[in-house]
């Protein structure tokens, strides 16, 4: 394309760069170069000559569009810095790395670390916020775990049901309980947490106290988010028969009386009675007590050594009464006299040895009336003068029975023949 004549036509005027392309004469309109003769575009700057880069910000929308425009220069706008001048945007002056964001992170994860072994630790344990707080087999553990450290207040704090009395439920009470029979071996062989929806659970737990297994299955309830027992106590009620059964009457727990209904913990109990010549014998109380209602206490009753002793003392007493007399019959409590049928003997000179009481037998005893049965043939050596002036001796050997009551002290013989 060559030679446009005539092609200011095409443009609306005349050619606005002449034929040897100077700038058309001011005023004439069209393009203008910019002030001070700089040429467009502008001829790049020396390296390092370039000062200030354009703020880091979108370019704004191009001039409006005059009568002619050209491309923008290139490498507008500029991305990156000049030539020679390092990164952009300039940084800080360097200087020594701070160890602080470090300290902090390892500090930090120790404290995670603490965090999630307390949290460990409360599973793992049950023992996190107090009695009950875990599991239902762990509060039947805790509570076994406190009875065989002697502590009574902790062992009571896993039931909501708390005694009416606390007479035996006492740290010293508890500890003889323990020093005669050890808790120890404690398992727990199950925790049947299917009823747990509607605050249910049974947990079978065995422990041996003393030589003994306690096997028994607990029911808990879950109170608060805790598991409780029923009861951590024993209910006791004395035998049905105490009214008229005199034994039972007598019955004591650590040597107290027991009156009406009586808390103790399982294990050894020191059930004695207050009568010194009846001995009594306890079925134990363990675990498997602790799921009973209002339990009785299954005791045997019968006389020890030192009431069998007090009855034959007692006979021996009563025989002894007769050494006092000279006569044939003599007074209370004397049971015995000599027929005198031929009237050969002169009373009054009745000479009346020492009873043998080795024959005599003691069974029978009677718990609703304290009394013991004897019977037995007794012999009495004899010696009389008799009508003649002689010195006549002889024995006398009844077979006796009767009832020693050893609800006295000592106990009072009633012969029945």
């Amino acid at each position: 394309m060559t030679n446009w004549p005539g092609g200011g036509r095409e443009f609306g005027g005349s050619n606005p760069i002449g034929p040897d392309n100077s700038p058309p004469p001011s005023g004439s309109g069209g393009w203008q170069p910019p002030a001070g003769g700089g040429a467009w575009p502008p001829p790049p700057q020396a390296p390092g000559s370039w000062q200030q880069p354009p703020p880091p910000t979108q370019p704004g929308p191009p001039p409006a569009p005059g009568p002619w425009q050209g491309p923008p220069p290139p490498g507008w706008p500029p991305v990156g810095p000049p030539p020679g001048q390092g990164g952009w945007p300039p940084g800080p002056p360097p200087r020594g790395r701070s160890r602080r964001p470090l300290i902090i992170t390892i500090v930090a994860g120790v404290a995670v670390l603490v965090v999630v072994g307390i949290v460990l630790a409360i599973t793992l344990t049950g023992s996190g916020g107090g009695p009950g707080a875990g599991s239902a087999g762990d509060t039947v553990k805790g509570y076994l775990e406190a009875l065989a450290k002697g502590d009574a207040e902790t062992a009571l704090s896993y039931s909501d049901d708390q005694p009416a009395s606390k007479e035996f439920l006492t740290d010293d009470i508890l500890k003889q309980q323990i020093a005669k029979w050890p808790i120890t071996n404690i398992r727990i062989l199950n925790d049947d947490g299917s009823a747990s929806s509607i605050g249910m659970a049974q947990v079978h737990v065995v422990a041996n106290f003393g030589d003994k297994t306690s096997d028994a299955t607990l029911q808990l309830k879950r109170t608060n988010n805790r598991w409780r027992l029923d009861s951590a106590a024993l209910k006791l009620q004395p035998s049905p028969g105490i009214g008229s059964e005199a034994a039972a009457a007598t019955m004591t727990f650590f040597g107290k009386p027991v009156e009406g209904t009586t808390y103790v913990f399982p294990g050894w109990i020191d059930v004695g009675s207050s009568n010194p010549y009846v001995e009594v014998k306890a079925q134990p109380m363990l675990l498997d007590t602790l799921t009973s209602y209002t339990p009785w206490v299954q005791a045997d009753f019968s006389i020890n050594d030192a009431g069998n002793k007090a009855v034959m003392d007692a006979l021996a007493d009563v025989y002894a009464s007769c050494q006092k007399s000279n006569q044939l019959a003599p007074p209370p409590p004397c049971p015995e006299a000599i027929r005198n049928s031929d009237g050969s003997l002169v009373d009054g000179t009745i000479s009346w040895g020492v009873a043998d009481l080795s024959q005599i037998k003691l069974q029978s005893f009677d718990p609703y009336h304290l009394t013991m049965m004897f019977f037995g043939k007794i012999t009495i050596p004899l010696g009389a003068r008799d009508t003649s002036g002689g010195q006549t001796t002889g024995t006398l050997d009844p077979f006796v029975t009767g009832t020693a009551d050893l609800a006295k002290t000592p106990p009072t013989i009633d012969f029945q023949n």
